[in-house]
């Protein structure tokens, strides 16, 4: 009689004991599961800043090659129009030099 209540209790702590072993690992998967989404959220977040500031910076690099462009037009013009003026100021030296 005693060894069969001995059996009893032992196999109803062992019972308790996986029941309370289970759920305390299931508590601790969602806890890591959580933590792991939390983890997961943040690191998308800064990954699209860093997208979104990304973009801006494609964005700025194109304004300004625009903006170079027309620099490098207007420069050739000026470029040609002091040829011009260099070409016109000879002609009135030589003039000059000869009168």
């Amino acid at each position: 009689m005693q060894v069969e209540i001995a059996y009893l209790i032992s196999i109803v702590s062992l019972a308790f004991s996986v029941f309370f072993g289970l759920k305390s690992s299931k508590h601790t998967d969602t806890k890591d599961i959580e933590e792991r989404v939390k983890d997961n959220t943040r690191i998308n977040m800064k990954l699209d800043a860093i997208a979104g500031t990304t973009q801006e910076i494609k964005s700025e690099i194109s304004t300004m090659r625009e903006e170079i462009n027309k620099h490098n037009d207007k420069i050739i013009k000026l470029e040609q129009s002091l040829k011009s003026a260099h070409h016109r100021l000879d002609t009135l030296e030589e003039r000059m030099n000869h009168e």
